[in-house]
């Protein structure tokens, strides 16, 4: 347990944390002459993410949206689903037609959706700020949800808590849960590797330098031998934003240097062949660190995912619109997603 006069620091730390986590939300989060300089829309995906059985994918989104399900078939919507506050990160279950659904803004609970019957359960257990972080394990029993406190709350698949684990974070923005264990790594302002049979915890700096950098995602190569993360960068100290590659047990095996803006989201695809970012352009890497290809897009990317054959790579930007690739990153398709008004509650 903790002692008192690290919760009271903690508090402190996580309330000057919400506050800049705050204001990267309402203004996109970089401060890039590049991004200073893009139109923000009213609202846009924050999360992609393609079904693993099925021809479908499910964007979530800001600002009082919706949960939207399309067909991959033909790219129409099929159903939508309202939600307040901020739609941050959704993930299939592994196995079943379920969807977890992380929210922030205080508005709604983080929920796991069964799109069979539409039922929901709510996640209790998190901070009122919401969430950011989450993952099922490879079996599909378990659920991990990262809040804004540094908390790692463990759900089994009927939404009761198993584990909760104070990382000593400021908050969790990203996680990964290894392929084949129940190990997660967590990132924040740092790197956390938890393991869950042994409820151990590993904290790792992430970066050498004297300000914090937040890191915002992070995905084990399907091997699990290494895992990757990507991060702000910080204009201002003039640290840029970094890929990095980590050895299974947090050793850095490299530092990558090419984005001009923050890496959003980074997904392997399922053959671990290709690493893809979201940032300034949607780039492709292999297991080496080596940039394989690139292509410029309107506006800065958010929302990245791979569909069950890694033969289409697809992402939202800060426009609201979905862009699709093949593994060359020639491209597919665009969705100019109608940006309908916000539910009334």
């Amino acid at each position: 347990m903790a002692d008192s006069s690290y919760r009271s620091n903690k508090q402190n730390d996580m309330k000057k944390w919400c506050h800049i986590l705050l204001l990267c939300t309402t203004l996109g989060c970089m401060q890039s002459p590049e991004e200073q300089n893009q139109p923000y829309g009213k609202w846009f995906f924050w999360s992609l993410d393609w079904h693993p059985s099925k021809d479908q994918f499910v964007v979530g989104g800001s600002n009082d949206t919706f949960l939207k399900l399309f067909s991959s078939s033909n790219y129409q919507q099929l159903k939508s689903y309202p939600y307040q506050g901020t739609i941050t990160q959704t993930k299939w279950h592994p196995k079943k037609n379920k969807l977890a659904i992380s929210v922030q803004d205080g508005k709604s609970k983080s929920t796991i959706l069964h799109l069979d019957n539409d039922t929901i359960i709510t996640l209790d257990s998190l901070t009122m700020d919401g969430a950011r972080a989450l993952g099922w394990n490879h079996t599909g029993d378990l659920l991990a949800v990262g809040d804004y406190e540094g908390y790692l709350t463990i759900f089994d698949e009927k939404g009761n808590v198993q584990k909760k684990i104070d990382t000593q974070q400021k908050s969790i923005i990203g996680l990964d849960w290894h392929p084949n264990e129940n190990l997660i790594v967590a990132v924040g302002e740092s790197i956390t590797i938890y393991h869950y049979e042994l409820d151990s915890l590993k904290q790792i700096a992430d970066r050498h330098e004297e300000v914090d950098v937040l890191m915002l995602c992070v995905a084990w190569h399907p091997s699990g031998t290494f895992f990757a993360t990507g991060d702000y960068g910080d204009f201002e100290y003039d640290y840029p934003p970094l890929l990095q590659y980590w050895t299974y047990d947090g050793q850095i095996i490299k530092s990558i240097e090419e984005s001009k803006a923050e890496i959003r989201n980074i997904k392997w695809s399922d053959d671990g062949v290709l690493l893809a970012t979201a940032s300034d352009k949607i780039r492709l890497w292999n297991k080496d660190g080596d940039l394989l290809s690139q292509q410029t897009t309107k506006t800065l990317l958010w929302g990245l995912d791979w569909n069950q054959d890694a033969n289409i790579l697809a992402a939202t930007d800060v426009k609201g619109n979905i862009i699709f690739w093949d593994r060359n990153l020639n491209k597919i398709n665009e969705l100019e997603v109608v940006h309908a008004l916000p539910p009334q509650f």
